[in-house]
C-alpha cells in the first residue's frame, strides 16, 4: 500500500479546504512568476500581503479524524476530494482558451467541483459539528440472547438516559457527514439556471474567498437551506478563477454567457471584502 492509499500516514498535515489547485487559477499574468503570486486581504487585520497557495487556506489537520481512529476502516478525504482536484486545472485551462465560452459543456463538473467547496468549507464543518453535538446517544455494553425466544437478542445499555457524544465520536461524525455531502452530489443545482461572465482585465478580475461560494438574496436564514435556493432573488456566485464566474438563479438568464460589466467584478469583490470569514484572494490589490 502508497502512503497516498494509507490514511494512517496520512495525518498531521496542512490540509487544504481551499485547494491549491483552485487559488492557481486567480493569478493574474504579471504575478506568476513571483514566490507568493497572489495578494490576500486578511480579514482580521484589514491589510494586504502577499502568499503562496501552500500558506493559505488551509488547517493542520484539518480533515484529520479522531486521534486513535482506524484508518483502514474509514473513508479518507483524499479519496473524495482527488478526481475533482486533479481534473480542475486542465478544465479551467482548456476553458481559457477560448474565453470560457465553451463553459456549458463543462456544466456538470463545474457544479460539483463547486458543490464540494461548499461542503468542505470551514463553514460547512462548523455547521456540521453543531448538529452533531445536538445528538444524545447511549452505549450497548452486552449483548446476549432472549431467555426464552432464541430468535431475538437482548442487549445492555450503559444507560437509559441519552447523553452527548463524547467529543472523538463527533468529530468522526463530522468528517463522515462532510464526505457523504461531497459524494452526494449537488441535486440543488438542478433545479437553477445558470450563466457565466468573463472578463480579460486583471485589474479588475473576479476574487475569491475562504469560503469560495457566495449566496446573495433577500430571504434571511442562519443557514443555506432548500427554501433560500429556492427563492427567486437568491443569487449562487462561484467566481472560477480572476477571468471568469459562474452563477445560478431559480429564475431563467436572459443571457447565459458573456463579457461581465465592469461594475460587476468590482460590486462582488467589495461585497467579499465585506462578506469573508477569513481572507480575500485577488491577482491585485484593491
Amino acid at each position: 500500500m502508497s502512503p497516498e492509499e494509507n490514511g494512517s500516514k496520512l495525518t498531521g498535515r496542512k490540509d487544504h479546504w481551499l485547494p491549491q489547485c483552485y487559488m492557481q487559477g486567480f493569478i493574474g499574468p504579471s504575478r506568476k512568476e513571483e514566490p507568493r503570486p497572489l495578494f490576500s486581504f486578511e480579514k482580521e487585520t484589514q491589510k494586504w500581503r502577499p502568499v503562496s497557495t501552500r500558506e493559505i487556506g488551509q488547517g493542520e489537520g484539518f480533515y484529520d479524524y479522531a486521534e486513535g481512529t482506524d484508518y483502514d476502516a474509514v473513508t479518507h478525504p483524499d479519496s473524495v476530494f482527488g478526481r475533482l482536484e486533479k481534473q480542475w486545472r486542465s478544465k479551467r485551462e482548456l476553458m481559457e482558451r477560448d474565453k470560457f465560452a465553451s463553459w456549458a459543456k463543462h456544466k456538470d463538473f463545474l457544479i460539483e467541483f463547486m458543490h464540494m467547496l461548499r461542503a468542505r468549507s470551514p463553514m460547512a464543518m462548523e455547521q456540521q459539528r453543531t448538529v452533531a453535538g445536538s445528538y444524545r446517544v447511549v452505549q450497548v455494553t452486552d449483548i446476549f440472547p432472549h431467555p426464552t425466544n432464541t430468535s431475538l437478542t437482548g442487549v445492555k445499555l450503559d444507560t437509559m438516559t441519552p447523553y452527548p457524544m463524547p467529543a472523538p465520536a463527533v468529530r468522526n461524525t463530522v468528517i463522515r457527514q462532510m464526505l457523504t455531502d461531497v459524494q452526494s452530489g449537488s441535486s440543488w443545482a438542478k433545479d437553477m439556471d445558470w450563466c457565466l461572465r468573463y472578463t480579460d482585465e486583471e485589474s479588475n478580475p473576479y476574487t475569491a474567498t475562504d469560503q469560495a461560494v457566495i449566496v446573495q438574496g433577500t430571504l434571511v436564514a442562519p443557514a443555506v437551506t432548500p427554501e433560500v435556493l429556492a427563492h427567486p432573488d437568491t443569487i449562487v456566485i462561484f467566481p472560477l478563477c480572476w477571468q471568469s464566474c459562474l452563477f445560478g438563479s431559480p429564475l431563467k438568464f436572459d443571457v447565459s454567457y458573456d463579457r461581465a460589466h465592469p461594475q460587476q467584478p468590482l460590486s462582488i469583490r467589495d461585497e467579499q471584502k465585506q462578506r469573508c470569514d477569513r481572507f480575500v484572494i485577488s491577482p491585485v490589490m484593491f
